[in-house]
């Protein structure tokens, strides 16, 4: 696969022609943007905030995008290198620690959309929704989160 990517980026050239990469996909972003880890929930852009203790305590990471599985978050949704679970970063109890069934509140920067935080992965079971622009501790799902959508009513 290299040896083909690298004739084709060697034929481009030699034809004068501009190659640029693919986009990154939303579990490229989750896992690997500064905006997860290196800012904080003040400064990034990822409209959505997950926390290890209650009351928007302990470690966090930035989201911006939904999230099937917290626990198996794959880049560029390939599943050859394993498992990719998305980890608190942020300092504090928890810091390291896997998401999954691991959070016990959130905040929701978006003006429009809810944030909802369910129970199973894929978007299912009981759920906990957090009104745009507000946080709350999770209830439903405290210590028993899966995965992340954002959702309108």
């Amino acid at each position: 696969m290299k040896l083909r990517t690298s004739v084709l980026a060697i034929t481009a050239v030699m034809l004068g022609l501009t190659v640029t990469p693919a986009q990154a996909s939303t579990s490229d972003e989750n896992q690997m943007s500064p905006e997860a880890c290196s800012k904080t929930q003040a400064e990034s852009t990822f409209k959505y905030a997950i926390y290890y203790n209650s009351n928007h305590g302990g470690a966090y990471r930035n989201i911006g995008y939904s999230v099937y599985d917290f626990a198996d978050e794959r880049i560029g949704g390939a599943p050859q290198g394993g498992l990719q679970p998305l980890n608190f970063c942020h300092g504090g109890n928890g810091n390291g620690q896997g998401i999954k069934n691991n959070a016990a509140s959130v905040k929701n920067k978006h003006t429009t959309y809810y944030a909802v935080t369910y129970f199973n992965s894929g978007y299912k079971g009981s759920s906990d929704w957090s009104s745009p622009s507000s946080g709350r501790n999770l209830s439903v799902t405290y210590n028993e989160n899966a995965s992340f959508a954002w959702q309108t009513l």
